[in-house]
């Protein structure tokens, strides 16, 4: 009887420690490198107080990292999501997430969702087959500011895009190094 209880215990230990924990598997994710997805509008870095700035995003569901990517056949995602976060500096040198109503950004293409940070959702247009998005967001007093795509993420030189698929497809990771940033991941502008 002792001997059946330890039988047992051992193809209990082994069962546990061969589990897998590759949760990427599980869930069916996979991830690709493509560069310049996401871009900050080209604009000085001095704005004025009731301008916006705008953080544009226009890519085909065409891709290339190496091989060419029919990323919504492979997802079937009329959606890919991204967030970045916009902070002012205040008297004391620290930084304050700068927030607004949902209804005082510019939504010229896809969605966005302000709260801590701003959820960007880049829409299929299935007339060019492109994912779009192109949100301005107001800056409405003046002071130091930057930009940051690291909300969610722990890169600091890119964006990091994530499909939005339907539960028994791909879900699509996409990792897209973003030029103007500083060496923290910083977009630094100024509002007079």
């Amino acid at each position: 009887m002792k001997k059946l209880k330890y039988i047992a215990l051992i193809t209990i230990a082994l069962l546990v420690t061969n589990c897998n924990t590759n949760d990427d598997g599980f869930y069916n994710n996979a991830f690709v490198n493509v560069p310049n997805l996401v871009a900050i509008e080209a604009h000085t870095p001095t704005y004025n107080v009731g301008e916006k700035l705008y953080v544009n995003a226009n890519f085909s569901r065409y891709l290339n990292d190496g091989a060419l990517l029919d990323i919504y056949q492979s997802t079937g995602a009329n959606q890919f999501t991204f967030s970045y976060v916009i902070e002012k500096q205040n008297s004391s040198n620290t930084w304050d997430v700068v927030t607004v109503n949902d209804s005082q950004l510019d939504i010229v293409k896809g969605t966005a969702q302000n709260g801590s940070y701003v959820y960007g959702i880049c829409e299929y247009n299935t007339t060019n087959e492109t994912y779009e998005y192109r949100v301005g967001f107001p800056l409405l007093s003046a002071g130091s500011y930057r930009l940051s795509f690291g909300y969610n993420s722990d890169s600091v030189n890119s964006v990091e895009l994530q499909s939005v698929s339907p539960a028994t497809r791909l879900i699509l990771n996409i990792n897209s190094l973003i030029t103007g940033l500083d060496g923290g991941g910083y977009y630094h502008f100024t509002v007079n």
